[in-house]
Formats: C-alpha cells, structure tokens, sequence
C-alpha cells in the first residue's frame, strides 16, 4: 500500500504535474477554440462546429487517460495540433489550398512543442520520489541512442527507435522480475534480449543495471544504477512483489 508515505513522498511529483497543467489545457483547446472563431468570423458552415467540439473532447480524454504517460504527450499534440490547424485552414475556403497544409504544421509543431516542454518539466530532473507516484518513468540508456527502460506502475518495457526493438517492445509484469543489481560491463559488447528473438543490444563500458526477467535478463547501461534499481524494486513492491535488490 502507497498510504501516507507514498503521499508524502509524491509531493514533488505532484506538483510538477500540477505546473504543467496549464500548458496541456492550451495544447487541447487552443486549436479547436482557433477554428470555433474562425468559422463564427468567416460566417463558416454553422454545422461544422461540431468538428472542433469534437476535436476538443477528444484531446482533453487522451489527457486525461494519459496523465501520468508525459513520454506520450509530445506525439498526441502534434496529431491534435495537426487536426485542428487543417480544419482551421478550411475556414478560408478561397486558399484552402494553401491555409490547409500550413495550418497543420505550424499547430502540430506548436502542440508539440507546448507538450514537449511539459513532459520535460515533470520528469526531469529524476527524483527518488517518482517511485511512490503513478507516472510512467522513460529511463535512458547510457550510449545507445533510442533506447528507454519504460517503468510503469505494473510493468516494464523496453522501447527503442530502431530497428526491430521499435516494433518489438518486450514488456515484463513485476510479478515476472527477479533480481535487480548494479553491475559493471568492462567492455563495450553485444548483449541477447530474451524474448525478442535474435534480437541484440550494443552497450558501453561502465555502470549498467542488470534485471533477471524470463527466460534470461536485460542490462541498461546507466550512471545512475543504484536510483534506476531501487525505482524498479520500489514499483514492483507497490505492486504487491517484493523484488531483491543486490547491493
């Protein structure tokens, strides 16, 4: 049970959260509200209202279910910016042509980047206390680029941005998790990662934290070994499994 020490001790998180709710809330109705008025001031089809309407409900429901995923945020602005800023463009029906595509990128790359600095703003710097709160942790791989350890409340996954990795996504319930240790890779080699097949990671020298999940074990390369472990052990614990630790 989290109970007053996991409160206590998501007070930061809590109101990082709380500080960027602003900037999410222009993210979803700042374009939609954008094309209510152009509509209303271009004397638009009146029924066409509904389509930001619906772009705004849409918008605040993916935030809502996806609060504490920030590494989600960035992607779904620039779809709703997009949405919006397109439907914006046809407000001016003699230029559509040219308002259409224009209004997409400059509203998507808007959204994105309101949604990117809000992401940033939660979850850095990193702070011990994330593991008592519900919000998702991207931890990066030291020198290998696209390649996160995602720390959720019942699972990790790890993702990645090429290769295979980026449609393999292997993920692990903490009631599958063994061991968690701090270890050191003396060289820079080519590592398996059980159950993805022939999949293979390439991982620096130096710190790394290794996790026994079935049927073998996945080690991520990071500086900060001891915080990523005990964030790990912390999560699966609140998920009813207390999980070694190796010191």
């Amino acid at each position: 049970m989290r109970g007053q020490h996991g409160q206590d001790n998501g007070g930061v998180v809590a109101a990082r959260l709380r500080r960027v709710r602003p900037q999410l809330a222009a993210v979803v109705a700042l374009g939609p509200l954008l094309s209510l008025a152009a509509v209303l001031a271009f004397r638009g089809w009146l029924p066409g209202l509904a389509v930001p309407a619906l772009i705004l409900t849409a918008g605040a429901a993916y935030f809502a279910l996806h609060r504490f995923r920030p590494r989600r945020w960035p992607a779904a602005a620039a779809v709703l910016g997009a949405f919006s800023g397109a439907y914006l463009g046809l407000s001016v029906p003699a230029v559509a042509w040219m308002t259409v595509p224009l209004g997409a990128v400059l509203l998507g790359l808007l959204g994105f980047t309101v949604a990117d600095r809000a992401r940033r703003q939660v979850l850095l710097p990193y702070t011990a206390e994330f593991a008592d709160s519900p919000v998702e942790v991207p931890w990066p791989a030291r020198g290998v680029r696209g390649l996160d350890l995602l720390v959720g409340a019942d699972r990790i996954t790890l993702i990645g941005s090429r290769g295979r990795l980026r449609s393999a996504r292997p993920t692990v319930g903490f009631d599958d998790v063994g061991t968690i240790e701090q270890v050191m890779v003396a060289r820079r080699a080519t590592l398996h990662l059980p159950g993805v097949g022939e999949l293979n990671v390439t991982v620096t020298p130096g710190p790394a934290v290794r996790i026994a999940v079935p049927p073998g074990e996945w080690i991520l390369p990071t500086d900060q070994g001891r915080d990523l472990a005990r964030l790990v052990a912390r999560r699966k614990e609140l998920a009813g499994e207390v999980v070694p630790v190796a010191r």
